[in-house]
């Protein structure tokens, strides 16, 4: 897809212009409640030469704090004239404190974006550029290609802001003892899933072929059964309009919706994520797709031989790769020690931090080498979908993240007109034309708003 390279309107978290956001940031609202955490903001020097960084963490869970304050340790081990100091930002508050921390010029050296963030913090110019860094650091060619292009596609201006340390991608789960039971190869097109999913079925017993995401986070799992099928990889036209009216989508998505009451639970209409895991885990489905990030939940409830793995399936001699959105680390323009900070961004790029870091998140490597690693290759998911991407002709599909309306549109306009396509009420060309028409706006907008 050509990206359209276009600084997007600075906006607040809760849509305000960024004028309006400071001149509220300048009043008691905002500001309050920061204190500590404010004062603490930016990289410092030590008396004894020691630079100490500030890291922001947007991602709080447990078991994740504790290996990224690992992964710092064994950074610092290796840069004894550096520190780090972590600092975990409530997950429902963490935007509001870093546009806070903006408008105020007390920003800290580093932070752990997520990639629909980075649109907003660059309109902004609040993240410095990696693109340069990374060539003379000889990193460029050590990174994945399709892991560096969905960084880019993050931003606006399709420069490189967050690191590609890790990503995600979709796959699709499938009981292989049923398989096994029932004298069914694993499926390796889309004819051989439905045969699947019909011949797994057994409503009278609870037993259905898939489980298909009808509720809170319907899109992601739409856009990885229906696209893939349609053999469609871009989600813009060249002339600026929404791929989701193309003919091949809607007659994809009506396969797709066809399986629903039928080869999947009714009960599924307001199905997400824990739902979905929870019917594959407890023997409701024998398939389910998701990205790789689920893997262990699969292999916890189940055990590593009754969990099998596929790449959603190509069109005819067209594979189309969904759910590539990297995670990773930023530095602030702001930092006093940029060269400082851009070492611990370069360590999560190379082998040795790369590997623990990636293993520990469950997901793929950004290193090329780490890739090649054991605990890579003999992880099902992971496997599955970096032979996807290895693939002749595989096309990442990007989906417009930057566009400031695309997560209000997909995550909470368009549901209830999912679950009216699902019931029968509203058929699936008309529900995507009409999806088509807002993602056009959303973008002929945007482009007149920035062009």
């Amino acid at each position: 897809m050509k990206r359209q390279h276009h600084p997007v309107a600075a906006r607040s978290s809760d849509g305000l212009p960024r004028r309006g956001f400071l001149r509220a940031a300048a009043g008691v609202g905002v500001a309050a409640g920061l204190g500590s955490t404010l004062s603490a903001c930016g990289g410092s020097g030590g008396s004894s030469g020691t630079v100490t960084l500030q890291l922001w963490d947007t991602d709080t869970r447990p078991e994740r704090t504790a290996n990224l304050k690992k992964l710092i340790s064994m950074f610092e081990a290796k840069n004894p004239g550096i520190r780090i100091s972590y600092l975990g930002l409530p997950t429902d508050q963490y935007m509001q404190k870093i546009n806070t921390a903006i408008a105020t010029r007390s920003t800290p050296d580093l932070l752990t974006p997520k990639a629909s963030d980075i649109a907003a913090l660059v309109a902004q110019k609040a993240l410095a550029p990696l693109d340069d860094r990374l060539r003379a650091a000889g990193l460029e060619q050590q990174i994945s290609p399709q892991m560096l292009k969905s960084s880019r596609a993050a931003a606006p201006d399709g420069k490189l802001y967050l690191t590609p340390a890790t990503s995600l991608a979709d796959v699709i789960y499938y009981r292989a003892d049923w398989f096994k039971q029932a004298n069914l190869k694993p499926p390796a097109t889309w004819a051989d899933f439905d045969a699947a999913a019909r011949r797994l079925t057994n409503a009278s017993t609870g037993r259905f072929g898939y489980t298909l995401r009808g509720g809170n986070g319907f899109f992601a799992q739409m856009v990885e059964m229906v696209y893939p099928r349609a053999g469609v990889s871009t989600f813009y036209r060249a002339d600026g309009t929404c791929t989701l009216d193309d003919p091949a989508v809607i007659s994809a998505c009506e396969a797709y919706v066809a399986l629903f009451g039928k080869q999947t639970a009714r009960s599924d209409l307001t199905a997400d994520f824990k739902a979905m895991v929870a019917q594959f885990g407890k023997g409701g489905a024998g398939m389910l797709s998701h990205s790789i990030g689920s893997y262990p939940n699969h292999v916890a409830a189940l055990g590593t031989d009754k969990v099998g793995v596929v790449a959603p399936f190509p069109a005819t001699g067209h594979r189309v790769l969904t759910g590539w959105m990297t995670t990773g680390f930023a530095m602030f323009k702001a930092s006093k020690h940029e060269d400082a900070a851009w070492k611990f961004l370069a360590y999560t790029m190379e082998q040795e931090g790369n590997s623990f870091w990636a293993q520990k998140s469950g997901y793929l490597p950004g290193n090329n080498a780490v890739a090649q690693e054991k605990w890579v290759t003999e992880n099902k998911a992971l496997k599955a979908a970096m032979d996807a991407a290895a693939a002749p002709g595989a096309v990442t599909l990007e989906q417009p993240y930057y566009l400031p309306e695309f997560t209000t549109i997909t995550t909470n306009d368009l549901l209830p007109q999912w679950q009216k396509v699902l019931q029968g009420g509203l058929s699936s060309r008309d529900f995507l034309t009409a999806a088509a028409a807002s993602l056009t706006k959303a973008k002929s907008k945007y482009g007149k708003e920035h062009g």
